[in-house]
């Protein structure tokens, strides 16, 4: 049975005959077999959907690793990193060479984890870290078996933005924007009177002031997942990478409906309900409420720079390479445009933030 096939059945089965957009990503994204995240095909790069920092070049990884060991010896942290969602496992081969290119000795103490839920990512990782002492988990869950506490960094890359939302909008009333079907039996929006408490009680928490007409994800997901970590973090640092919005930047005209979109084949898909599982799906984050969920945790808010930024104050440029004009396609050539394009990466975000015992 197809995936469109699958929610449909599940649509038709409701009491109410429609889903939340939550549970509609939920399945479109991370179906045990049929889920865009799940499938054996490249994501990010030339073959895949979207562009991301790591699969530039592996300029990124390296600056990164040069952070976190850093990070790490400054501040007296057990030499433990926690890398989570860090798919096809590329990030992951040229952090640690560059590790330990750099420090040897503190490579041969270092403990690499590794959250990753995808089968397929799992084996990719598998296979690009063989001569790397790498630990794979599906979930935090199997991983706080090991490790029931965190003593270290927890670093992510864009894995905020993939967790399921919850859509609402104002229209004179709080409504919920759900997902139904029409008379062609294809998706459609459904709106129902927003009366959960949990969603009130999330705009009301992090201070959400919603105008008339605008539409706005409430990610509970990602909620529950930073409230885990919370609790997980005993002594060190959250650095998450990723694009969002603050509570001011969300009254901007230009982001009245929202920040909800697909993308396939290098194209920005405005419709994320048609062919549920054969795109990315994803939404800017909400950065107050990363923040106050880490205060609520006892986590402080370190800094949250543009990532060109912070990558060009971490060293970023010494990386350039001498070039020759005679060959505009060289190695050399290639790592100097990702090094300007890394350079000029502000959409993105990097969040720090720290739990001290």
């Amino acid at each position: 049975m197809s995936l469109k096939n699958i929610i449909i059945n599940e649509i038709e089965r409701s009491s109410e005959e429609f889903i939340t957009f939550e549970r509609f990503m939920t399945l479109s994204l991370y179906h045990p077999k049929l889920g865009y995240y799940q499938k054996d095909v490249p994501k990010t790069g030339i073959k895949g959907d979207f562009i991301t920092s790591t699969s530039v070049h592996d300029v990124y990884s390296r600056v990164m690793a040069r952070v976190l060991i850093n990070e790490i010896q400054s501040n007296g942290y057990a030499p433990i990193i926690v890398d989570a969602g860090s798919g096809d496992g590329k990030f992951i081969s040229s952090f640690l060479d560059e590790v330990k290119f750099v420090d040897h000795q503190f490579y041969e103490k270092l403990t690499y984890f590794v959250l990753e839920s995808s089968p397929y990512h799992q084996q990719l990782i598998t296979n690009r870290t063989k001569q790397h002492d790498v630990e794979i988990f599906p979930s935090l869950t199997s991983m706080k078996k090991v490790l029931p506490k965190l003593n270290g960094i927890l670093f992510s890359n864009e894995l905020l933005d993939a967790f399921p939302v919850r859509v609402i909008e104002k229209q004179h009333e709080l409504v919920e924007v759900c997902v139904g079907l029409d008379e062609n039996n294809c998706f459609t929006e459904v709106y129902r009177p927003c009366t959960d408490p949990v969603i009130l009680n999330w705009t009301a928490r992090h201070q959400l002031q919603i105008s008339d007409g605008q539409r706005i994800e409430i990610p509970l997901a990602m909620g529950k997942w930073l409230d885990e970590v919370g609790n997980w973090l005993a002594n060190g640092k959250v650095i998450t990478v990723d694009y969002g919005y603050t509570n001011e930047e969300w009254k901007s005209p230009e982001r009245k409906r929202g920040s909800l979109r697909g993308y396939r084949n290098h194209q920005l898909i405005e419709n994320v309900l048609q062919t549920p599982g054969e795109m990315d799906i994803t939404t800017h984050v909400h950065i107050d409420a990363i923040k106050n969920i880490g205060l609520s945790h006892g986590m402080k808010w370190v800094s949250c720079m543009p990532q060109g930024e912070f990558l060009l104050k971490e060293g970023l440029l010494q990386f350039l390479q001498q070039t020759s004009p005679n060959n505009p396609f060289s190695k050399e050539h290639k790592q100097n445009r990702a090094i300007r394009w890394l350079a000029e990466s502000n959409q993105f975000l990097v969040m720090i933030q720290e739990k001290r015992q």
